[in-house]
């Protein structure tokens, strides 16, 4: 057998060989096998949906009330003056600014000129001004028969309540309005805490308009959103939030689902 046919010969193997190898069973990286039994890894992205139970006898007029519940859902559909970051850090809300004059005792804020309630009315000065008014003056029509605990705890008393040296109990003396975007919250002495106090949701702004009707926070009344989701859903099981196309600045996340206990 001269050496062309032995090269031949070796080609037409090695053909052979790579061809069985090819149609053979192939090995298979470990590292790539997803056994189901096992968690997904670290790095996957992982739908979750949260479910969160809560009281189902909750009000959602914050200002009434100290339930840990109602003040959560709350937080969600009212906006105050101003805000508190994740960070901890006092941010704006319905104010884009605020200035402390030198002797801390006027705060002077300027409101959005975009602010709105969920049902597109504008959230005006006069508005903010019932807010106050309505916290902080017994005598006001939309105060009511409410306690009004976080103002009592923190702001100490209502307007007109002096202690026994004839002194007013309340940090806070007045509020003002200065023109359609500028407001004032007058102090008769410093309160370092005042921009801390009105993050709380207590204080956030709800449509004084709304609160003309005495069951205001319940199922049976119409709830109207200043902060960053509306009620679209409230049944004897639970409660959904979707976000609120008139608030002033876009939301990112879906729904919050609440379930009642």
């Amino acid at each position: 057998m001269n050496n062309k046919t032995i090269t031949q010969g070796f080609i037409l193997l090695a053909a052979a060989m790579l061809l069985l190898t090819a149609c053979g069973p192939k090995e298979t990286d470990a590292s790539t096998v997803t056994d189901p039994t096992q968690p997904p890894p670290a790095d996957a992205t992982v739908q979750v949906e949260t479910t969160i139970v809560i009281n189902k006898n909750i009000t959602l007029d914050p200002a009434k009330t100290e339930d840990s519940d109602s003040l959560l859902v709350s937080r969600n559909l009212y906006e105050g003056l101003v805000t508190l970051g994740a960070d901890g850090t006092i941010q704006p809300g319905i104010a884009f600014s605020w200035v402390i004059s030198d002797d801390e005792l006027d705060y002077i804020f300027e409101l959005r000129s975009d602010a709105a309630f969920s049902d597109g009315s504008l959230i005006t000065v006069e508005v903010i001004e019932q807010n106050f008014n309505r916290w902080f003056e017994p005598q006001n029509p939309l105060h009511g028969d409410g306690n009004y605990p976080t103002w009592l705890k923190l702001f100490l008393a209502f307007n007109g309540e002096r202690d026994a040296n004839n002194r007013q109990k309340s940090q806070v003396d007045g509020v003002q309005i200065v023109d359609n975007n500028t407001f004032i919250v007058h102090l008769n002495r410093p309160e370092p805490e005042l921009l801390t106090y009105l993050t709380e949701p207590a204080f956030t702004i709800l449509s004084s308009a709304s609160l003309n009707n005495p069951a205001y926070g319940t199922r049976e009344s119409t709830i109207i959103s200043s902060g960053q989701y509306v009620i679209t859903d409230w049944t004897d099981e639970g409660m959904t939030l979707s976000p609120n196309p008139q608030y002033w600045k876009s939301v990112e996340d879906g729904d919050l689902k609440y379930i009642f206990k």
